[in-house]
Protein backbone atom coordinates (compact mmCIF):
# COMPACT_ATOMS: atom_id res chain seq x y z
CA UNK A 1 0.00 0.00 0.00
CA UNK A 2 1.39 3.24 -1.04
CA UNK A 3 2.11 6.00 2.16
CA UNK A 4 0.97 8.94 1.57
CA UNK A 5 3.88 11.85 1.83
CA UNK A 6 1.81 14.74 1.47
CA UNK A 7 3.55 16.63 4.90
CA UNK A 8 6.68 16.97 2.71
CA UNK A 9 5.05 19.21 0.60
CA UNK A 10 4.88 22.01 3.40
CA UNK A 11 8.40 20.47 4.61
CA UNK A 12 10.40 23.76 5.52
CA UNK A 13 14.11 24.07 5.51
CA UNK A 14 13.97 25.33 8.94
CA UNK A 15 12.28 22.21 9.87
CA UNK A 16 14.64 20.01 8.44
CA UNK A 17 17.81 22.17 10.07
CA UNK A 18 15.97 21.78 13.87
CA UNK A 19 14.14 18.22 13.41
CA UNK A 20 16.54 16.30 11.03
CA UNK A 21 16.07 13.47 13.46
CA UNK A 22 12.31 12.69 13.44
CA UNK A 23 12.71 13.76 9.89
CA UNK A 24 14.88 11.19 8.57
CA UNK A 25 13.33 8.98 10.72
CA UNK A 26 10.33 9.14 9.43
CA UNK A 27 11.54 8.66 6.26
CA UNK A 28 13.60 5.38 6.32
CA UNK A 29 10.51 4.16 6.86
CA UNK A 30 7.86 5.47 4.64
CA UNK A 31 9.93 6.58 2.14
CA UNK A 32 13.73 6.59 1.66
CA UNK A 33 14.06 7.90 -1.50
CA UNK A 34 11.52 11.47 -1.44
CA UNK A 35 11.39 14.45 -3.17
CA UNK A 36 11.55 17.61 -0.88
CA UNK A 37 10.00 20.21 -2.33
CA UNK A 38 11.78 22.50 -0.52
CA UNK A 39 15.20 21.44 -1.52
CA UNK A 40 13.95 21.05 -5.43
CA UNK A 41 15.71 17.67 -5.14
CA UNK A 42 15.50 13.97 -3.78
CA UNK A 43 16.91 12.76 -0.48
CA UNK A 44 18.20 9.27 0.27
CA UNK A 45 18.23 8.43 3.71
CA UNK A 46 19.10 4.59 4.23
CA UNK A 47 22.37 2.90 4.59
CA UNK A 48 21.45 0.49 1.41
CA UNK A 49 19.94 2.98 -0.86
CA UNK A 50 22.93 5.77 -0.19
CA UNK A 51 25.00 2.70 -1.10
CA UNK A 52 23.92 2.21 -4.22
CA UNK A 53 23.32 5.41 -5.54
CA UNK A 54 26.85 5.91 -4.46
CA UNK A 55 28.58 3.21 -5.73
CA UNK A 56 26.61 3.07 -9.31
CA UNK A 57 29.03 4.84 -11.32
CA UNK A 58 27.04 3.92 -14.66
CA UNK A 59 23.65 5.44 -13.52
CA UNK A 60 24.53 7.94 -11.47
CA UNK A 61 27.90 10.97 -12.00
CA UNK A 62 29.13 12.64 -9.05
CA UNK A 63 26.07 15.70 -8.14
CA UNK A 64 26.79 19.29 -6.42
CA UNK A 65 23.55 21.47 -6.02
CA UNK A 66 23.39 24.89 -7.69
CA UNK A 67 24.23 26.39 -4.44
CA UNK A 68 27.29 24.78 -4.30
CA UNK A 69 28.34 25.14 -7.79
CA UNK A 70 27.49 28.62 -6.80
CA UNK A 71 29.86 28.94 -3.99
CA UNK A 72 32.92 27.08 -5.04
CA UNK A 73 32.85 27.02 -8.95
CA UNK A 74 33.50 24.30 -11.57
CA UNK A 75 35.53 21.97 -12.47
CA UNK A 76 35.28 20.83 -8.90
CA UNK A 77 36.13 17.39 -7.24
CA UNK A 78 32.19 16.70 -5.97
CA UNK A 79 31.09 16.90 -9.36
CA UNK A 80 34.00 15.77 -11.93
CA UNK A 81 34.09 12.37 -13.27
CA UNK A 82 36.44 10.27 -15.72
CA UNK A 83 39.54 11.63 -16.70
CA UNK A 84 38.92 15.40 -14.86
CA UNK A 85 38.24 13.31 -11.77
CA UNK A 86 41.21 11.34 -11.80
CA UNK A 87 43.31 14.37 -12.32
CA UNK A 88 41.82 16.14 -9.27
CA UNK A 89 41.86 12.94 -7.06
CA UNK A 90 45.68 12.78 -8.38
CA UNK A 91 46.67 15.68 -6.90
CA UNK A 92 44.41 16.19 -3.55
CA UNK A 93 45.04 12.48 -2.52
CA UNK A 94 48.56 11.94 -2.01
CA UNK A 95 49.47 14.45 1.25
CA UNK A 96 46.42 12.97 3.04
CA UNK A 97 47.42 9.33 2.84
CA UNK A 98 48.79 7.85 6.08
CA UNK A 99 52.20 6.92 4.40
CA UNK A 100 52.26 10.88 3.87
CA UNK A 101 51.19 11.88 7.21
CA UNK A 102 51.80 10.30 9.79
CA UNK A 103 55.42 10.13 10.59
CA UNK A 104 54.22 14.02 11.35
CA UNK A 105 52.19 13.68 13.45
CA UNK A 106 53.57 14.29 16.92
CA UNK A 107 55.96 17.02 15.22
CA UNK A 108 52.66 18.80 13.76
CA UNK A 109 49.34 18.00 14.25
CA UNK A 110 50.24 17.29 18.42
CA UNK A 111 52.20 19.80 18.75
CA UNK A 112 49.62 22.07 17.30
CA UNK A 113 47.32 20.84 19.74
CA UNK A 114 49.33 21.30 22.91
CA UNK A 115 49.87 24.83 21.86
CA UNK A 116 46.11 25.68 22.05
CA UNK A 117 45.72 23.93 25.18
CA UNK A 118 48.49 26.15 26.50
CA UNK A 119 46.52 28.84 25.62
CA UNK A 120 43.78 27.91 27.66
CA UNK A 121 45.61 27.21 30.27
CA UNK A 122 43.79 28.68 33.38
CA UNK A 123 40.17 28.67 32.32
CA UNK A 124 37.97 27.08 33.66
CA UNK A 125 34.85 27.74 31.83
CA UNK A 126 35.21 27.03 27.90
CA UNK A 127 32.61 26.70 24.94
CA UNK A 128 34.98 23.58 23.77
CA UNK A 129 33.64 23.71 20.20
CA UNK A 130 34.50 27.50 19.22
CA UNK A 131 37.26 27.66 21.51
CA UNK A 132 39.25 24.40 21.29
CA UNK A 133 38.04 21.33 18.67
CA UNK A 134 37.44 24.40 15.92
CA UNK A 135 41.02 26.18 16.21
CA UNK A 136 42.49 22.47 16.46
CA UNK A 137 41.06 21.40 12.91
CA UNK A 138 41.39 24.37 11.42
CA UNK A 139 44.96 24.93 12.26
CA UNK A 140 45.91 21.49 11.70
CA UNK A 141 44.68 20.87 8.21
CA UNK A 142 45.51 24.52 7.09
CA UNK A 143 49.04 23.82 7.91
CA UNK A 144 48.99 20.53 5.82
CA UNK A 145 47.68 22.60 2.92
CA UNK A 146 50.44 25.04 3.13
CA UNK A 147 48.45 27.98 5.00
CA UNK A 148 51.02 28.47 8.04
CA UNK A 149 50.85 32.01 8.13
CA UNK A 150 46.84 32.15 7.93
CA UNK A 151 45.54 33.24 11.33
CA UNK A 152 43.59 30.62 13.10
CA UNK A 153 40.73 33.36 13.39
CA UNK A 154 40.62 34.10 9.92
CA UNK A 155 40.22 30.15 8.74
CA UNK A 156 37.41 29.71 11.40
CA UNK A 157 35.91 32.40 9.58
CA UNK A 158 36.52 31.00 6.18
CA UNK A 159 34.82 27.74 7.07
CA UNK A 160 31.79 29.45 8.64
CA UNK A 161 31.14 31.74 5.89
CA UNK A 162 31.37 28.82 3.21
CA UNK A 163 29.61 26.36 5.23
CA UNK A 164 26.57 29.19 5.33
CA UNK A 165 26.77 29.56 2.04
CA UNK A 166 26.38 26.23 0.87
CA UNK A 167 23.46 25.07 3.49
CA UNK A 168 21.09 28.72 2.36
CA UNK A 169 22.04 30.04 -0.34
CA UNK A 170 19.12 28.58 -2.29
CA UNK A 171 16.42 29.22 0.26
CA UNK A 172 18.37 32.95 1.30
CA UNK A 173 20.77 35.04 -1.14
CA UNK A 174 21.96 36.89 1.59
CA UNK A 175 24.08 33.55 2.21
CA UNK A 176 25.80 34.04 -0.20
CA UNK A 177 27.89 37.28 0.49
CA UNK A 178 30.00 35.60 3.52
CA UNK A 179 30.59 33.18 0.57
CA UNK A 180 31.88 34.88 -2.00
CA UNK A 181 34.07 37.01 0.35
CA UNK A 182 35.47 34.17 1.68
CA UNK A 183 36.36 32.40 -1.69
CA UNK A 184 37.77 35.86 -2.85
CA UNK A 185 40.07 36.30 0.42
CA UNK A 186 40.75 32.17 -0.46
CA UNK A 187 41.56 33.76 -3.87
CA UNK A 188 43.82 36.44 -3.20
CA UNK A 189 46.28 34.21 -0.68
CA UNK A 190 46.58 31.26 -3.29
CA UNK A 191 47.53 33.97 -5.70
CA UNK A 192 49.83 34.98 -3.84
CA UNK A 193 51.17 31.71 -3.04
CA UNK A 194 51.15 30.32 -6.53
CA UNK A 195 54.13 33.47 -7.32
CA UNK A 196 56.37 32.08 -3.82
CA UNK A 197 55.78 27.98 -4.97
CA UNK A 198 56.10 28.80 -8.72
CA UNK A 199 60.07 29.07 -8.56
CA UNK A 200 60.45 27.35 -5.01
CA UNK A 201 58.44 24.53 -4.63
CA UNK A 202 58.19 23.41 -1.12
CA UNK A 203 56.25 19.99 0.70
CA UNK A 204 52.78 21.51 1.45
CA UNK A 205 49.69 20.55 -0.37
CA UNK A 206 49.37 23.12 -2.54
CA UNK A 207 52.93 23.04 -4.39
CA UNK A 208 52.13 19.78 -5.25
CA UNK A 209 48.35 20.49 -6.37
CA UNK A 210 50.67 23.16 -8.69
CA UNK A 211 53.53 21.21 -9.70
CA UNK A 212 52.91 17.47 -9.92
CA UNK A 213 52.37 15.82 -13.43
CA UNK A 214 53.32 18.94 -14.94
CA UNK A 215 55.78 19.58 -17.43
CA UNK A 216 58.79 21.45 -16.63
CA UNK A 217 58.56 25.17 -16.01
CA UNK A 218 54.92 24.75 -15.90
CA UNK A 219 52.16 24.80 -12.94
CA UNK A 220 47.95 24.54 -13.07
CA UNK A 221 45.79 27.52 -13.34
CA UNK A 222 44.33 28.95 -10.18
CA UNK A 223 41.17 28.01 -11.65
CA UNK A 224 41.63 24.51 -11.92
CA UNK A 225 42.94 24.53 -8.72
CA UNK A 226 40.18 27.10 -6.65
CA UNK A 227 36.92 25.26 -6.98
CA UNK A 228 38.16 22.11 -5.15
CA UNK A 229 40.16 23.76 -2.61
CA UNK A 230 37.19 25.64 -1.39
CA UNK A 231 35.45 22.33 -1.23
CA UNK A 232 38.71 20.88 0.58
CA UNK A 233 38.79 23.89 3.08
CA UNK A 234 34.99 23.70 3.58
CA UNK A 235 35.07 19.72 4.59
CA UNK A 236 38.46 19.38 5.90
CA UNK A 237 39.11 22.36 8.32
CA UNK A 238 35.38 21.41 10.04
CA UNK A 239 35.10 17.80 10.32
CA UNK A 240 38.07 16.95 12.30
CA UNK A 241 36.73 19.68 14.77
CA UNK A 242 33.70 18.37 14.48
CA UNK A 243 33.85 14.76 14.80
CA UNK A 244 35.82 15.93 18.17
CA UNK A 245 32.49 17.30 19.11
CA UNK A 246 30.57 14.13 18.12
CA UNK A 247 33.11 11.94 20.00
CA UNK A 248 33.14 14.38 23.19
CA UNK A 249 29.25 14.78 23.20
CA UNK A 250 28.47 10.95 22.57
CA UNK A 251 31.07 10.11 25.33
CA UNK A 252 28.92 12.45 28.09
CA UNK A 253 26.05 10.53 27.15
CA UNK A 254 28.01 7.52 28.72
CA UNK A 255 29.75 8.86 31.66
CA UNK A 256 31.26 5.17 32.36
CA UNK A 257 32.67 4.81 29.00
CA UNK A 258 33.76 8.39 29.24
CA UNK A 259 35.70 7.29 32.23
CA UNK A 260 37.24 4.07 30.45
CA UNK A 261 38.43 6.19 27.60
CA UNK A 262 40.21 8.51 30.33
CA UNK A 263 41.75 5.53 31.91
CA UNK A 264 43.05 4.24 28.46
CA UNK A 265 43.52 6.56 25.70
CA UNK A 266 43.77 3.48 23.53
CA UNK A 267 40.17 3.30 23.30
CA UNK A 268 40.17 6.65 21.30
CA UNK A 269 40.09 5.55 18.07
CA UNK A 270 37.17 3.41 18.43
CA UNK A 271 35.42 6.09 20.61
CA UNK A 272 36.00 8.64 17.32
CA UNK A 273 34.19 6.26 14.60
CA UNK A 274 31.83 5.94 16.79
CA UNK A 275 31.36 9.47 17.57
CA UNK A 276 31.27 10.02 13.48
CA UNK A 277 28.24 7.16 13.01
CA UNK A 278 26.77 8.89 15.87
CA UNK A 279 26.83 12.13 14.76
CA UNK A 280 27.90 12.56 11.04
CA UNK A 281 29.28 15.99 10.71
CA UNK A 282 28.47 16.16 6.62
CA UNK A 283 25.73 15.00 7.35
CA UNK A 284 23.90 15.27 3.70
CA UNK A 285 26.99 17.33 1.99
CA UNK A 286 27.22 14.50 -1.35
CA UNK A 287 24.80 14.00 -3.85
CA UNK A 288 24.79 12.48 -7.10
CA UNK A 289 23.06 13.55 -10.57
CA UNK A 290 21.16 10.75 -12.45
CA UNK A 291 22.62 10.20 -15.94
CA UNK A 292 19.20 9.05 -17.59
CA UNK A 293 15.94 8.88 -15.99
CA UNK A 294 15.96 5.31 -13.87
CA UNK A 295 13.73 3.95 -11.39
CA UNK A 296 14.87 3.02 -7.97
CA UNK A 297 12.89 1.33 -5.25
CA UNK A 298 9.56 2.55 -7.23
CA UNK A 299 10.62 6.03 -7.21
CA UNK A 300 11.14 7.77 -11.11
CA UNK A 301 14.23 9.97 -11.04
CA UNK A 302 14.37 12.31 -13.98
CA UNK A 303 18.03 13.15 -15.97
CA UNK A 304 19.26 16.01 -14.30
CA UNK A 305 17.90 15.43 -10.67
CA UNK A 306 19.41 16.47 -7.92
CA UNK A 307 19.90 13.33 -5.46
CA UNK A 308 21.33 14.04 -2.12
CA UNK A 309 22.52 11.26 -0.32
CA UNK A 310 22.29 11.61 3.49
CA UNK A 311 25.01 9.59 5.14
CA UNK A 312 24.16 10.74 8.73
CA UNK A 313 20.79 9.33 8.66
CA UNK A 314 22.38 6.06 7.22
CA UNK A 315 24.31 5.90 10.07
CA UNK A 316 21.06 5.33 11.78
CA UNK A 317 19.65 3.05 9.90
CA UNK A 318 17.43 0.94 12.06
CA UNK A 319 17.82 -2.44 9.48
CA UNK A 320 21.83 -1.62 9.70
CA UNK A 321 22.48 -0.88 13.65
CA UNK A 322 20.48 -1.73 17.08
CA UNK A 323 19.44 1.29 18.62
CA UNK A 324 21.90 3.69 16.50
CA UNK A 325 20.57 6.64 18.55
CA UNK A 326 22.47 5.14 21.50
CA UNK A 327 26.38 6.36 21.54
CA UNK A 328 28.01 3.21 21.97
CA UNK A 329 31.72 2.85 22.33
CA UNK A 330 31.17 -0.95 22.96
CA UNK A 331 29.11 -1.29 19.54
CA UNK A 332 30.34 -4.35 17.29
CA UNK A 333 33.28 -2.92 14.58
CA UNK A 334 31.19 -1.83 11.89
CA UNK A 335 32.09 0.59 8.93
CA UNK A 336 30.29 3.94 8.70
CA UNK A 337 29.37 6.17 5.98
CA UNK A 338 30.36 9.48 7.33
CA UNK A 339 33.26 10.02 4.85
CA UNK A 340 31.14 8.47 2.17
CA UNK A 341 31.88 5.58 -0.16
CA UNK A 342 32.93 4.79 -3.55
CA UNK A 343 35.05 7.09 -5.86
CA UNK A 344 33.49 10.47 -4.59
CA UNK A 345 34.84 9.18 -0.79
CA UNK A 346 36.08 11.73 1.24
CA UNK A 347 40.20 12.59 0.70
CA UNK A 348 40.49 12.95 4.46
CA UNK A 349 38.96 9.47 5.98
CA UNK A 350 41.95 8.38 7.35
CA UNK A 351 44.03 12.30 7.94
CA UNK A 352 40.95 13.24 10.36
CA UNK A 353 40.09 10.87 12.75
CA UNK A 354 43.86 11.08 13.16
CA UNK A 355 43.36 15.02 14.33
CA UNK A 356 40.26 13.97 16.09
CA UNK A 357 42.00 11.24 18.31
CA UNK A 358 45.18 13.41 19.33
CA UNK A 359 43.22 16.95 20.30
CA UNK A 360 40.86 14.24 22.48
CA UNK A 361 43.82 12.63 24.28
CA UNK A 362 45.18 15.90 25.01
CA UNK A 363 42.30 17.31 26.28
CA UNK A 364 41.75 14.49 28.02
CA UNK A 365 45.20 13.58 29.95
CA UNK A 366 45.47 17.44 30.87
CA UNK A 367 41.57 17.48 32.42
CA UNK A 368 40.13 14.15 33.11
CA UNK A 369 37.74 15.51 35.33
CA UNK A 370 36.34 17.69 32.24
CA UNK A 371 32.22 17.86 32.09
CA UNK A 372 29.54 19.65 30.09
CA UNK A 373 28.48 23.12 32.09
CA UNK A 374 25.39 21.77 34.46
CA UNK A 375 21.91 22.25 33.43
CA UNK A 376 22.84 23.45 29.66
CA UNK A 377 20.80 22.46 26.68
CA UNK A 378 23.06 21.09 23.89
CA UNK A 379 21.30 22.14 20.83
CA UNK A 380 21.84 19.80 18.19
CA UNK A 381 20.96 21.36 14.43
CA UNK A 382 21.50 20.94 10.84
CA UNK A 383 20.58 18.47 7.90
CA UNK A 384 23.18 19.82 5.51
CA UNK A 385 26.22 20.14 8.26
CA UNK A 386 25.19 18.65 11.10
CA UNK A 387 26.66 19.22 15.17
CA UNK A 388 26.18 20.97 18.38
CA UNK A 389 25.95 24.47 18.02
CA UNK A 390 28.19 25.25 21.38
CA UNK A 391 30.11 23.04 24.10
CA UNK A 392 30.53 24.93 27.15
CA UNK A 393 32.27 23.40 29.49
CA UNK A 394 34.00 23.53 33.19
CA UNK A 395 37.82 22.49 33.14
CA UNK A 396 38.52 21.72 36.83
CA UNK A 397 42.38 23.64 37.75
CA UNK A 398 43.43 20.45 39.58
CA UNK A 399 44.52 18.15 37.10
CA UNK A 400 44.82 14.51 37.58
CA UNK A 401 48.77 13.01 36.98
CA UNK A 402 48.44 11.77 33.39
CA UNK A 403 49.82 8.16 32.95
CA UNK A 404 52.52 9.41 29.97
CA UNK A 405 53.67 5.95 29.22
CA UNK A 406 50.79 4.36 28.48
CA UNK A 407 49.43 7.02 26.13
CA UNK A 408 52.58 7.25 24.21
CA UNK A 409 53.42 3.79 23.86
CA UNK A 410 49.60 3.95 22.12
CA UNK A 411 51.20 6.12 19.62
CA UNK A 412 53.19 3.91 17.55
CA UNK A 413 49.96 1.94 16.53
CA UNK A 414 46.85 4.98 16.20
CA UNK A 415 47.06 5.52 12.80
CA UNK A 416 46.73 1.44 11.79
CA UNK A 417 43.89 1.21 14.52
CA UNK A 418 42.11 4.31 13.37
CA UNK A 419 42.35 3.18 9.94
CA UNK A 420 40.37 -0.16 11.10
CA UNK A 421 37.22 1.80 12.66
CA UNK A 422 37.14 5.05 10.05
CA UNK A 423 37.24 3.72 6.74
CA UNK A 424 34.18 4.12 4.47
CA UNK A 425 33.01 0.81 3.95
CA UNK A 426 31.97 -1.10 0.85
CA UNK A 427 29.01 -2.97 0.55
CA UNK A 428 30.09 -6.26 1.64
CA UNK A 429 30.92 -4.28 4.88
CA UNK A 430 34.41 -3.80 4.49
CA UNK A 431 35.97 -0.23 4.93
CA UNK A 432 37.95 0.53 1.89
CA UNK A 433 38.51 4.39 1.34
CA UNK A 434 38.50 6.00 -2.37
CA UNK A 435 41.79 5.52 -4.38
CA UNK A 436 44.42 3.67 -3.08
CA UNK A 437 44.62 4.10 0.29
CA UNK A 438 43.57 0.38 2.05
CA UNK A 439 42.40 -0.39 5.44
CA UNK A 440 41.71 -3.66 7.16
CA UNK A 441 37.86 -5.07 7.07
CA UNK A 442 35.78 -4.80 9.91
CA UNK A 443 34.25 -7.44 12.04
CA UNK A 444 30.78 -7.18 12.33
CA UNK A 445 28.23 -9.10 14.84
CA UNK A 446 24.98 -8.90 17.02
CA UNK A 447 24.60 -4.83 18.31
CA UNK A 448 25.21 -5.32 22.10
CA UNK A 449 27.86 -3.84 24.13
CA UNK A 450 30.82 -6.30 24.68
CA UNK A 451 29.09 -8.03 27.45
CA UNK A 452 26.15 -8.75 25.34
CA UNK A 453 23.94 -5.54 27.66
CA UNK A 454 22.12 -3.65 26.26
CA UNK A 455 23.14 0.45 26.06
CA UNK A 456 22.44 2.37 29.22
CA UNK A 457 20.83 4.91 27.98
CA UNK A 458 19.03 6.47 24.50
CA UNK A 459 19.75 9.80 24.24
CA UNK A 460 18.63 11.78 20.98
CA UNK A 461 20.65 13.81 18.86
CA UNK A 462 18.02 16.66 18.30
CA UNK A 463 18.51 18.23 22.23
CA UNK A 464 20.47 17.13 24.74
CA UNK A 465 20.38 18.22 28.02
CA UNK A 466 23.42 16.33 30.13
CA UNK A 467 26.49 17.01 32.31
CA UNK A 468 28.80 14.54 33.41
CA UNK A 469 32.17 14.26 35.77
CA UNK A 470 34.83 11.93 35.66
CA UNK A 471 36.47 11.84 39.39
Amino acid sequence: MAVDVAWLDNLTLAELETGADGIFSRLRKEAPIAWIPALNAWIATTWRHCHEIAEDAEHFRGGTSPAHDRVFGQPNVLSAEGQTHGELRRVIDPPLRPRAFKSTLDTTVRAAVRARLDELAGRTHVDLLADYFEPVSVRCVADRFGFTHISTDRLQRWFHSLSHAAARGLVDPEAYKGGDAAAAEIREVVEDMVERLRGRPDESAISHWLHDGMPDGEVRSIEHMLPSLLIILLGGLQEPGHACGSTFLGLTTRPEQLGRVVENPALLPKAVAEGLRWLSPLFSGASRVPNRDIELSGVRLRQGDTVWLCYGSANHDEAEFSRPEIYDLDRPAHGHLAFGTGRHACSGSAFAPQIARIALEELLARHPRIRLEPDHEIIVRGWMFRGATELPVRMPRRPRKSRAASRYSFRARSVEEAETFSAPPQPDGRGTADGDCERPPSARGPDTDGAGHLPQRAVSTKSITWSAAVC
